[in-house]
């Protein structure tokens, strides 16, 4: 039963997962709406390197079981070092509005970073999205969908679930389907609902269903002894990507569970990065 953590814990999401180190380089522009007269979450803290001109832009989408977790403090802001914009973003936590608000919120943060690049100066056609656990399948899901006008360069999907079908499956089969729908299950939390009867939406929220040849070149990140999202979730997706003929590649990461947001493994998606995005250094 490799789902009934991921299913039923709220705790472990919403903690936090690594320590911030708080360092930030360059210009931070805090609290900045991407929704006019939105949300209280509908907030991004833009973080520019000294010389924005023609810099890529890296949108950071945190974790916390989407019910927790927020934009402050993100492992990647030292990026700005490397030339990088990096957008840290708030988004509806599913107690607050079900999906497809995540989703929504997330196309929302890539519109409003493409219809400000003047402002800043910075270079809204490459777009790179990474995210940890909750926010790896927000990332995973604008990559794979490539909607129109929110369409990005890049994706990096930290331990992010990626097959809701598959979980409900897993939990049906494995006779605790039961429990998807307690008041402390983040998957019907986010379902806006009992999970049994909320199958469409899942399907509709999980990355691997939206893929096609087009979508964004994806780099994979997952621990081989992640309990709460098994590594199956990402060898699917990138099986499904390889299939479908899009660019895609997986970290498996040997000794990891579900923190895999670390120096090493940011390091590595940030030459990944360099690459799709046409990066030189």
């Amino acid at each position: 039963m490799p789902y009934r953590l991921l299913l039923l814990t709220l705790v472990a999401l919403s903690s936090p997962l690594w320590a911030a180190s708080g360092e930030t380089l360059g210009t931070l522009k805090k609290d900045v709406p991407y929704v006019e007269n939105g949300h209280t979450r509908q907030k991004l803290d833009l973080r520019l390197p000294a010389d924005p001109k023609g810099a890529p832009v890296v949108l950071w989408i945190h974790g916390g079981g989407w019910i927790g977790g927020g934009k402050e403090n993100p492992p990647i802001a030292a990026l700005t070092a490397q030339g990088y914009v990096v957008a840290s973003m708030n988004y509806r936590y599913s107690t607050q509005a079900p999906f497809p608000a995540q989703l929504e919120d997330a196309r929302a943060a890539v519109q409003w970073l493409r219809s400000h690049q003047t402002d800043f100066g910075y270079d809204g056609k490459r777009i790179a999205a990474w995210g940890h656990s909750a926010g790896g399948t927000m990332v995973s899901l604008l990559g794979s969908r490539q909607d129109k006008g929110t369409e990005i360069q890049a994706v990096v999907n930290f331990s992010g679930p990626t097959d809701f079908g598959l979980i409900i499956k897993d939990a049906i089969d494995g006779g605790y389907a039961d429990r998807l729908d307690t008041p402390i299950s983040v998957v019907a939390l986010l379902l806006g609902g009992p999970v049994k009867q909320k199958l469409p939406l899942g399907l509709e929220a999980s990355p691997v269903t939206h893929v096609t040849a087009r979508s964004a070149p994806t780099l994979l990140v997952y621990g081989a002894k992640d309990t709460l999202v098994p590594p199956v979730q990402g060898t699917n997706l990138f099986t499904t990507m390889k299939k479908a003929g899009a660019t895609v590649e997986l970290m498996s990461l040997p000794v990891t569970g579900h923190n895999s947001v670390n120096r090493e493994t940011i390091a590595r998606a940030l030459a990944w990065t360099d690459r799709a995005l046409g990066v030189k250094r």
